[in-house]
């Protein structure tokens, strides 16, 4: 294909072609399902999507199931396996149509109160028409196809938390909302389709689901850091490691003063580089980045949310390092919650601790593909130059 162009598009069409090759062979992997009858009957997980081509013109509307094996959060699909997460989140029905991101017809409403619902809602779909075809994306779970609503019907009395019903009546600012929420235990799932469906805020809109999955991580993120940074430094590098997917990570915690970065090596044979090896990164400073982290995307969120709520619920802080190697096994994206979910795993474990950054990286070097990843990493960069080199690591 394209090389490392494909690494850093993955499927946003920087090549100019219509459609992603790639993610369009990718979807033969998914179960197909056959619509039957003009209506469809079952439970929203509780669930819903907005499109992001076209804006502010979108495709938006719930996601409905007829089977009843549907999953509350995303957390739950961690640890199964690849097929038992397809054949979950392929029963997922779109039931969208094309709207204006500010106009609120029948179907938004419907979506939003079963954005706002802790329980699956049972829900009934007179369709339109019916368009084949699985949908597939970085940063959202796998859906099946997308059906055209002629009319929705909530069946059932959704739930809707006191909590959340004053939130959306007060009309918080968004971020003060998503926060708010969070520290009442609300999951960023939950957190995530609510922003989605335009129910926070005080300018309201429908936003796509791909912008309010970063969004939710980076809000929650730039709340929790400031308390972090109060925080002593951790007095040794704990090293963690977790698998899942094809993913393997590699997480290094460094005494000091905040710093991330997130590093992946996309392997040969893994799904955007199926001829070559292409080491991509993303960085910030103590003061936080400006721009969009572009070379990892979402999952650069995802991840940096999941220490910041360790080190957190630790009162501590450090430099955080993230290598994420994918295998030639990443045959197909899930979404970032897999790198969340990763990460959260990964952190619940008791580290290794070592007492030199030379010493963690030997050791993570024996369990990676590529061993000179690390070249490509300025907080190691910095930390080689602010400090003497016979205390830091002697090659680079």
């Amino acid at each position: 294909m394209f090389g490392e162009l494909c690494v850093k598009c993955k499927g946003r069409l920087w090549c100019g072609l219509p459609k992603c090759p790639i993610l369009e062979s990718a979807k033969n992997t998914i179960p197909k399902i056959k619509m039957s009858s003009d209506s469809l009957y079952g439970p929203s997980p509780p669930s819903v999507f907005v499109g992001r081509y076209g804006y502010p013109n979108v495709y938006a509307g719930p996601l409905i199931s007829e089977n009843e094996r549907i999953f509350g959060s995303t957390k739950e699909l961690y640890g199964k396996s690849l097929s038992e997460i397809l054949t979950t989140t392929s029963s997922l029905v779109r039931a969208s149509k094309k709207i204006n991101v500010r106009k609120v017809d029948k179907i938004v409403e419907k979506s939003q109160v079963i954005a706002m619902s802790e329980k699956s809602v049972d829900t009934e779909v007179w369709v339109e028409k019916f368009y084949g075809g699985a949908s597939i994306d970085d940063f959202f779970h796998p859906t099946g196809p997308r059906i055209e609503p002629r009319k929705i019907d909530i069946v059932d009395n959704p739930s809707i938390p006191k909590k959340v019903d004053m939130v959306v009546e007060e009309k918080l600012k968004a971020e003060i909302a998503i926060r708010e929420l969070y520290r009442s235990g609300y999951d960023v799932d939950y957190l995530q389709r609510m922003m989605a469906s335009g129910v926070l805020g005080k300018d309201r809109k429908l936003v796509p689901t791909r912008w309010s999955i970063t969004a939710v991580d980076d809000i929650l993120f730039k709340g929790l850091i400031k308390e972090v940074k109060g925080f002593d430094t951790i007095n040794k590098v704990e090293y963690y490691k977790e698998s899942f997917m094809g993913n393997e990570f590699h997480i290094f915690l460094i005494p000091g003063t905040w710093e991330y970065e997130m590093l992946e090596s996309w392997l040969k044979g893994a799904l955007y580089s199926p001829e070559q090896n292409i080491v991509s990164g993303d960085y910030e400073p103590y003061e936080g980045r400006r721009g969009y982290a572009s070379n990892i995307t979402g999952a650069y969120y995802a991840a940096r949310l999941a220490i910041v709520e360790n080190l957190k619920n630790r009162r501590r802080q450090a430099k955080a390092l993230v290598y994420r190697e994918i295998t030639p096994e990443y045959k197909l994206p899930l979404g970032v919650w897999v790198i969340r979910e990763s990460m959260r795993h990964a952190l619940l474990k008791t580290p290794i601790y070592f007492e030199n950054l030379e010493n963690a990286l030997k050791y993570a070097g024996e369990k990676t593909h590529l061993k000179n990843w690390y070249k490509r990493s300025k907080i190691l960069y910095n930390l080689k130059h602010q400090m003497k080199l016979e205390d830091f690591i002697g090659q680079f």
